[in-house]
């Protein structure tokens, strides 16, 4: 009868091990819960942007009118006989107004550098494969 006990408790003792601390235990369990929940959050995120990239297809798509407002607000586009007002806030400081050359100049060199980075082909496949060249020569 004594051994029958000590086996039992060794049995309930092994586990409540697993239960606890073992794989698919409690801990794990809420950890994968909280992991859920932080992909169900990321996942309504990117579902909005979904949904507000799919309007702004369905609006390039559908007319002129959105074409039209994209390059307005992109590319600053005025129509033909149309007079453009830029409004100026008067609360904005004047050294905000006019940049010094020096920062004028890194400005645009910046501005060249996104226009190179922005005029590579990202679509390489049908490329054929370049060989290697010595930039010491």
């Amino acid at each position: 009868m004594r051994w029958l006990v000590v086996t039992l408790a060794v049995l309930l003792l092994v586990l409540q091990y697993r239960l606890w601390f073992g794989e698919g235990s409690f801990a794990q369990k809420e950890g994968l819960e909280r992991q859920v929940q932080e992909q169900t959050e990321r996942n309504e995120i990117l579902a909005e942007r979904n949904r507000v990239l799919m309007e702004e297809v369905t609006g390039l798509k559908s007319g002129l009118d959105a074409i039209e407002e994209r390059a307005r607000a992109d590319l600053g586009m005025i129509k033909q006989d149309e007079t453009f007002f830029l409004v100026v806030d008067s609360r904005v400081k004047k050294r905000e107004l006019a940049p010094s050359p020096q920062a004028a100049a890194a400005s645009m060199e910046s501005l060249r550098e996104e226009d190179a980075v922005d005029s590579i082909p990202t679509d390489i496949e049908g490329l054929p494969e370049a060989a290697p060249q010595d930039m010491d020569e």
